[in-house]
């Protein structure tokens, strides 16, 4: 399936991909930043198919220690080396492309190991862990090299990887929300691969919703299809998306109950509300709202987080008022919600 939008991080992929090949290195290590769901996996994956690699996929809490490092090593393409790890022909040699998701969440000793090998293409082993991978090395000095890999990591906060591991990766993409434009492009692109009938209005609709990330298009494109079929639909039309959309209280924004929720508990409040005391009235873990709820609210200009807590913007006020979501309350009501909430309910 080819990649959609863009544009621009592909350019700069692609410059720098030939110049790689051009001097027979690998890809330089890359770090893809964005929210959930917009394309960094897919990304990567095509990366590697354009670069002719291997693809690679690691679980980011299978790596805690040395020895996990060495078994990521010991499933690179060693096509073009010797044993000994001496390049024989520098023209067959593919580096592989080794994809982690969430690698902030990488351990401090797993990020130490990984970027040794990342930068030196070599690591540190024992002679039984020699024995185990079942290769040669000094005995006095234990080296298990490594054929030249590209890294790329995707994360949502690369704020949280330490400084020296996160400078190894010498390119940053951050992956915007798609348009409208490409996001009824996603939808069609992804209604084709999946044999689904949908007209140009029913793909508005489930643009409008779906926050311009592909993962949230792609799940919205498979309700609207289930509706259909129910209402005995050839097709996705846009009446069918609208009803299926009220079914599951998504409003034309693409918000959510919870989301509505949280935005009319801000509005009752009025002061700043802590995240745990957020989470405890939405019954929604804090993680879940500061990392899957809040972003997208943030971004809309919806609400607002600070070290003092989370409140609703203007603009949040008028749409909840605009839409319905509310009813005004008085100046002593407001008071009353908010010393609740001061008293830590």
């Amino acid at each position: 399936m080819r990649l959609i939008g863009n544009n621009d991080i592909m350019k700069q992929m692609g410059v720098s991909l030939e110049s790689a090949q051009k001097r027979h290195k690998s890809f330089p290590h890359t770090m893809l930043a964005g929210a959930a769901g917009c394309g960094k996996t897919s990304t990567a994956k095509h990366l590697a198919k354009l670069a002719g690699s291997l693809f690679i996929n690691i679980a980011c809490d299978s790596i805690k220690e040395r020895f996990d490092v060495a078994l990521i090593i010991q499933r690179l393409d060693r096509i073009g080396y010797s044993d000994l790890g001496n390049i024989e022909n520098e023209n067959i040699i593919r580096p592989t492309i080794v994809f982690i998701d969430e690698i902030h969440n990488l351990s401090l000793p797993a990020q130490e190991h990984l970027g040794i090998a990342m930068e030196e293409w070599r690591l540190p082993i024992t002679i039984k862990e020699a024995e185990t991978l079942k290769v040669k090395v000094n005995k006095n000095n234990p080296l298990y090299w490594a054929p030249q890999f590209t890294l790329v990591g995707a994360t949502t906060n690369d704020g949280r990887l330490s400084e020296p591991f996160r400078d190894r990766f010498k390119l940053r993409f951050t992956f915007a929300p798609y348009p409208i434009e490409e996001s009824i492009q996603i939808v069609f692109s992804h209604a084709e691969r999946l044999k689904i009938e949908i007209d140009e209005a029913g793909a508005l609709e489930i643009a409008k919703r779906g926050r311009g990330v592909p993962r949230i298009l792609v799940s919205l494109l498979e309700r609207c299809r289930d509706a259909s079929i129910a209402m005995y639909q050839e097709h996705i039309s846009r009446e069918a998306a609208v009803v299926a959309f009220f079914e599951m209280g998504i409003d034309a924004r693409g918000l959510a109950k919870t989301d509505i929720n949280l935005l009319k508990t801000l509005y009752k409040v009025g002061d700043p509300v802590g995240l745990d005391n957020l989470a405890t009235i939405l019954n929604e873990s804090p993680k879940v709202l500061s990392e899957a709820i809040e972003p997208y609210l943030i971004q809309s200009g919806l609400m607002l987080r600070s070290s003092k807590g989370r409140t609703i913007t203007e603009e949040g006020r008028k749409y909840l008022a605009d839409k319905g979501y509310i009813e005004r309350e008085s100046k002593y009501e407001r008071i009353a919600m908010s010393e609740t909430f001061d008293r830590g309910f």
